[in-house]
């Protein structure tokens, strides 16, 4: 199968016509049939109805083109991506996605560190709630890197090991907890709760925490982003649990104490290999501040890639953390 074959296929499927497609695309009309006859040999099933000088695609034809234009719409996006790589200024911009606990506790920081220590590189930020998708975007060159759940990772993506999150519990001015540094889960049972919508990662990480200690969290109200839930909880509509990193500094916030409630963060990238510059120290600067928000108390550092048996990416050696 040739890909100028898969071209021809989506020619004179848009067209309905030998002819006009044979005209579209420069050729002889005769050279394109013999070409459509061979692919359709070597798929063993016609693609095409003939009937006089019109055609329409067979069953087996509609499913092969849906794969054809998926497949020539990645080596069009390679080919872009490949031009917009050799202009200078691209080999200095950076693309990262960052769920929304990464955006509000650690990237901050990162980045006016990398502003002050890099100001010529230029980072795009996507800012989702669903590492899944994060990592589909980052396996399809859609990002250069991307602060994910570690469960979520594919094993052709490279990765270094970013933050533990535990859960805290964010509560409005004067709530009776608001002076303690701990409390678990359970003893909240009966609180109301603000949280994020419905099928979202922080939601579902609320919820399944909650489940895990024999309750279902009264939700009082739903909001789409983390300032309007902070201001909800301001408001005294409800509580919300959340990554410490995802916490408001100026919420009473709450550690929870059962310590097996944490989500583990890791930075994911396509191929194996060091990484490149730019890259190289964006994920420094993204651990650096991880290791800074440990140290005031909000989340936990990841363990050292040596002690996750990876080797650590960032070396210039030439290693690539595996996702296992």
């Amino acid at each position: 199968m040739e890909i100028h074959q898969l071209r021809y296929v989506q020619a004179i499927a848009e067209t309905g016509s030998f002819t006009a497609a044979a005209a579209r695309l420069y050729l002889a009309q005769p050279s394109l049939s013999v070409q459509v006859r061979k692919l359709e040999h070597e798929l063993g099933a016609a693609l095409f109805e003939r009937s006089g000088r019109h055609v329409t695609l067979t069953a087996a034809g509609e499913v092969f083109l849906q794969h054809a234009n998926r497949a020539l719409g990645e080596l069009d996006r390679a080919r872009e991506s490949v031009r917009e790589a050799q202009r200078p200024a691209a080999r200095l911009r950076v693309t990262l996605g960052v769920l929304p606990s990464v955006g509000a506790g650690l990237l901050p920081g990162a980045l006016a560190s990398l502003r002050r220590e890099h100001p010529e590189v230029t980072v795009s930020v996507v800012e989702r709630d669903s590492s899944e998708e994060f990592v589909d975007m980052v396996r399809t060159n859609r990002l250069d890197l991307a602060a994910v759940r570690k469960q979520t990772v594919q094993a052709e993506l490279s990765r270094m090991p970013l933050a533990r999150e535990p859960l805290a519990a964010v509560l409005p001015p004067g709530h009776p907890l608001a002076g303690r540094s701990e409390t678990s889960l359970r003893a909240l049972a009966g609180e109301s709760y603000v949280a994020m919508p419905a099928g979202s990662a922080l939601r579902e990480l609320m919820e399944s925490a909650c489940r895990r200690v024999g309750f279902a969290p009264a939700i009082a109200i739903e909001a789409r982003h983390l300032a309007s839930v902070w201001a909800m909880v301001r408001a005294g509509i409800g509580i919300c649990v959340l990554p410490e990193l995802a916490a408001d500094a100026g919420l009473p916030t709450v550690h929870i104490q059962e310590p097996y409630l944490h989500r583990d963060l890791v930075v994911v990238w396509r191929g194996a290999g060091a990484l490149a510059p730019p890259s190289r120290a964006i994920v420094r600067h993204l651990v650096s501040a991880s290791h800074l928000a440990s140290a005031s108390g909000r989340g936990r550092t990841a363990e050292p890639p040596g002690l996750l048996g990876l080797p650590d990416p960032l070396d210039g050696d030439g290693g690539a953390g595996r996702a296992g």
